[in-house]
């Protein structure tokens, strides 16, 4: 006997059913039936109790039936859904003989239905597999998300950049669900009263790393130190011995945390020694793997196809891209016109970006860069890129002296307005579904609402009457004030941003306790949790639930990360497409597989058992 068969069979039985019976039917609403060929017969049912009987007649039959499953894409050959549900995918360029997402701009598309409005409990999981080098940012999983209303959620990879550092190659997993929260910021304390903190904070092995830059004193010179939680943070050592004030850059590369030393902003005085960089060896042991040339300034790193990337630069002199040979060895392979700022990654290249406002793109082969011009036009508007991010599978861009961003879309630049009042854009990140751009002067974090639509978030420094000079004002003080809020993290399901003055300084005499200039925030909206350390490539098992107030993440069967916030009442529903390899960050690059969505909590049995069962297949 064929499915369709038994439900009519099941309607015939059912039509004189009695109320309770049918109040004990619709409360097997919740199953779905793993029978494709029946499913759009039980659609066309539309009573509950039929749909209920139709579902005790496959039982019987054998057909493997899964509470509260609304969604399957095997993705094997096709994007159909076995739930039962009829939530076909539509394909935009996935290899479905493979499950591959070639992370450029493959993914899967579910029309919104009835059955994909998610509530307080809602669980999804997928089989996905990265690569060892990564050549782009991770990319999104699963998302359902609208952006500038800020409702729904989203399940992804991220890609830190900090400051001017291009992302590492560590994958953190994320999840997180919103409906245009308002936020919350919270003091994380001082890393050190002796000097600021830096451009360089980054996400390592479960733990926030910050480093410092132009202490007063020689022995707090470039120091690195751990966040600890609440205000407290722990010192992990000086980067060597040598006469260089500061730490700019950090980044993760194949599994080890990287961190370069640099002098101060400007000219040097003649005791200054060359930058290098510095491999952590856990404790306060930092070890030198050479230098980037005859250079004072590494103000950005980058992992890349494999390889450790590093900016490098001196006063009145070119400035170039250098490659890690190995061995404390470093490869020049670019050479530009002025001092480089950042770098990023984006769609299978390296990005970098000049004074002249002009970015380049690099395929990681030789000394050639593409050359994709200043992104607003005019060296009036655009003197120097500090900003480089990617969000929606696009490049993005954040310039000086008219705190402006664009995008690069279809081979051309777009300006999409400016941040506030900014002056320079030096920090660009992904959170919670959102674009977030930090500031100079008034450390201001603005997000991304629209078209020109920067909505200012909070003015970290904000002191009563305060009014920045003016760009090109040269009164001895014209930037004395001006306060930079340039790296942005996700860490611990939160958005943390570090704060310093424009060139990093200590203002004389030192800054009171209470102020925020060398201090570290963080910024939470909706419900969020992470999991802070790298996923690993090969074929990984992660699964996110959400039940109520409490968001776990597992991988491979088992719990690794959970958080509980007193925000029950987000409702996560939107009538949005369910995207599966794109979202907010990016399109995803790696191959995915058995992607299940389930209008319930699974337990940790269940998710166990899942990962066990699909494991052996």
């Amino acid at each position: 006997m064929d499915v369709n068969t038994l439900i009519s069979g099941a309607s015939a039985v059912f039509d004189n059913v009695s109320e309770a019976g049918d109040d004990a039917i619709q409360r097997c609403e919740s199953l779905s039936v793993a029978a494709p060929s029946g499913c759009e017969m039980l659609k066309s049912l539309g009573s509950a109790w039929r749909v209920a009987a139709s579902m005790v007649f496959l039982t019987a039959a054998g057909y493997a039936v899964e509470p509260g499953l609304v969604g399957h894409w095997s993705l094997r050959g096709d994007c159909r859904d076995s739930s039962g549900s009829g939530n076909d995918g539509i394909n935009h360029g996935v290899n479905l003989a493979t499950g591959e997402f070639d992370g450029r701009g493959a993914y899967i598309e579910v029309p919104h239905s009835p059955s994909l409005e998610l509530g307080g409990e809602f669980s999804v999981s997928a089989w996905i597999r990265t690569e060892d080098h990564l050549t782009d940012i991770p990319g999104d999983l699963v998302t359902k998300f609208e952006p500038f209303h800020r409702q729904g959620f989203s399940l992804s990879l991220v890609g830190n950049t900090s400051g001017y550092n291009g992302p590492g190659n560590m994958r953190q997993l994320f999840f997180g669900v919103d409906h245009a929260t308002r936020g919350e910021w919270t003091d994380c304390g001082r890393p050190t009263p002796h000097s600021h903190s830096s451009d360089a904070a980054t996400v390592f092995n479960g733990d926030l790393y910050v480093g410092t830059i132009d202490a007063a004193d020689e022995r707090n010179w470039a120091h690195v130190y751990r966040y600890r939680g609440g205000q407290e943070w722990e010192d992990v050592g000086r980067l060597g011995t040598r006469r260089t004030r500061g730490v700019y850059a950090m980044v993760v590369h194949d599994g080890a945390l990287y961190a370069s030393t640099t002098s101060s902003h400007n000219r040097q005085s003649p005791d200054m020694e060359f930058g290098r960089v510095y491999r952590y060896r856990g404790g306060q042991d930092w070890e030198e793997i050479g230098q980037p040339g005859d250079v004072h300034h590494l103000s950005g790193l980058a992992s890349f196809n494999g390889k450790l990337y590093s900016t490098a630069y001196t006063e009145d002199a070119p400035g170039h891209i250098y490659e890690y040979a190995g061995a404390a060895q470093w490869r020049d392979c670019g050479s530009f016109d002025g001092m480089p700022h950042s770098l990023g990654l984006h769609d299978g290249r390296l990005y970098t970006a000049f004074p002249k406002g002009e970015v380049f793109a690099y395929a990681g082969a030789g000394t050639d860069w593409e050359h994709l011009g200043n992104p607003f036009g005019e060296y009036a508007i655009c003197k120097q890129i500090h900003a480089l991010g990617v969000y929606r599978g696009e490049l993005y861009a954040g310039c000086w002296p008219t705190g402006q961003i664009a995008v690069r879309r279809d081979g051309q630049w777009i300006d999409l307005g400016r941040l506030g009042d900014a002056t320079e854009v030096v920090g660009i990140a992904v959170y919670n579904g959102s674009l977030y751009g930090g500031t100079i002067p008034r450390a201001e974090i603005c997000r991304f609402d629209g078209p020109e639509q920067w909505m200012s978030i909070r003015r970290l420094f904000d002191p009563p009457g305060f009014e920045p000079t003016p760009v090109g004002a040269r009164d001895g003080t014209f930037i004395q004030d001006w306060t930079r809020a340039s790296s942005l993290n996700v860490y611990q399901g939160r958005m943390f941003v570090t704060t310093a003055t424009c060139y990093r300084r200590l203002i004389e005499p030192e800054l009171p306790p209470d102020d925020i200039r060398g201090k570290v925030f963080a910024f939470s909206t909706g419900a969020a949790v992470s999991h802070d350390h790298d996923l690993g490539a090969g074929w990984k098992h992660v699964t996110a639930v959400r039940n109520g107030t409490r968001m776990t993440l597992y991988v491979d069967g088992q719990p690794v990360a959970a958080t509980t916030s007193n925000r029950d009442s987000i409702d996560a529903s939107t009538e949005v497409p369910l995207q599966i390899g794109f979202g907010p960050q990016s399109h995803f690059h790696g191959a995915m597989r058995d992607v299940r969505l389930y209008n319930r909590a699974l337990s940790d049995d269940e998710i166990l058992a899942q990962h066990t069962r699909d494991r052996a297949e």
